[in-house]
C-alpha cells in the first residue's frame, strides 16, 4: 500500500477554538497509481501545472477549479480504485489531544519560553537530546500523531505514507525533518509500526496532491466556509460508497482519575 497525507489549513493551530482542521489520507495500490489518479483529477493552471487546494486565483476562478475537481470525482467515482479517509476536529478538540499527550507524559515534557516570548514545550528524548516546539505546533503535530494511529488501528494502514505538509511546517533555518521526526518518533514509541516520509524538494512534490485537494474540500465543507454546491456534492459522495471516501469528527475524552 501507498499512502498520501496532507492537512488543511496547512498553518499551525490559529488559536481559533472553533477553527477546524482536516487530515486527509488517500491510500492507493502503490505510487504508480497514486500519479495516475493525481494526473487525471487535479485541476491545471493555464500552463498546464498541477494545482494545490489553496492555489492563488481569482475567487471564480478558484470555484470553478474547484467544481472540477468536484465533478472530475464524481464522474469517475466507480473507478476509483484507492480510499479517502478525511477527519477533522476544531482546535479545542486538538487541544485536547495534547493535553491528553501531556498529562500521559508530563514527567518528560516541561514548559518554557522561547526567544519571541512564545510558549514553548520542551521534550527529553534521552539524557542528552531534548526537542523544543512552540505549543501551537506541538499540538497540530500530536494531532497528526494520534489521526495515524487512529488509521492504523481502524482502518489498518500499513504500508509507505507520503507527505509534503511537514515542508511547510518547517520554520526558516530549522532541518525541515524535525517535526516529521518528532511525529515518527511517537509512532514508534508507541509500538504503531508506521513512518511518515517527506520530499526531498516540496515544489516538486504531486503524489499527495489528492490528499490535499480532498483535505481542502471536506475542511471548507464542514467548516461552514465552503460553497454551499461543492459541500452538497462532498456529503452525495460521502452517502454514495462510505469505503471509497469517509469522514469523521475526530475528538478524545480527558478523564483525570485521582487515587
Amino acid at each position: 500500500m501507498f499512502s498520501t497525507l496532507d492537512s488543511q489549513p496547512q498553518e499551525w493551530l490559529q488559536n481559533d477554538p472553533e477553527l477546524l482542521h482536516t487530515l486527509c489520507v488517500c491510500c492507493f495500490r502503490d505510487s504508480v497509481s497514486a500519479r495516475e489518479w493525481v494526473h487525471r483529477l487535479v485541476p491545471r493552471d493555464k500552463n498546464g501545472q498541477l494545482l494545490k487546494w489553496s492555489a492563488k486565483g481569482r475567487t471564480i476562478r478558484n470555484l470553478d477549479r474547484r467544481a472540477q475537481f468536484a465533478e472530475r470525482v464524481s464522474a469517475s467515482y466507480d473507478q476509483l480504485d484507492f480510499s479517502v479517509h478525511c477527519i477533522s476536529s476544531t482546535e479545542a478538540q486538538i487541544s485536547q489531544f495534547a493535553q491528553a499527550f501531556f498529562l500521559h507524559n508530563n514527567q518528560s515534557i516541561t514548559q518554557e519560553l522561547d526567544s519571541k516570548n512564545r510558549n514553548c514545550l520542551v521534550f527529553k528524548i534521552n539524557q542528552q537530546k531534548t526537542i523544543k516546539m512552540p505549543v501551537l505546533r506541538v499540538a497540530k503535530l500530536l494531532w497528526i500523531y494520534f489521526c495515524v494511529k487512529y488509521m492504523k488501528e481502524v482502518n489498518s494502514l500499513t504500508g509507505f505514507i507520503y507527505s509534503d505538509w511537514f515542508c511547510a511546517d518547517m520554520p526558516e533555518g530549522e532541518s525541515k525533518a524535525l517535526g516529521v521526526s518528532f511525529v515518527n518518533f511517537l509512532l514508534s514509541q508507541t509500538g504503531i509500526n508506521l513512518q511518515l516520509s517527506i520530499p526531498h524538494k516540496a515544489s516538486q512534490s504531486e503524489a499527495d496532491l489528492l490528499s490535499d485537494w480532498f483535505a481542502g474540500w471536506s475542511n471548507s465543507s464542514k467548516g461552514g466556509t465552503g460553497n454551499p454546491q461543492l459541500s452538497a456534492k462532498l456529503d452525495q459522495l460521502l452517502e454514495r460508497a462510505p469505503q471509497k471516501i469517509d469522514w469523521i469528527m475526530f475528538a478524545c475524552n480527558i478523564e483525570v482519575v485521582q487515587d
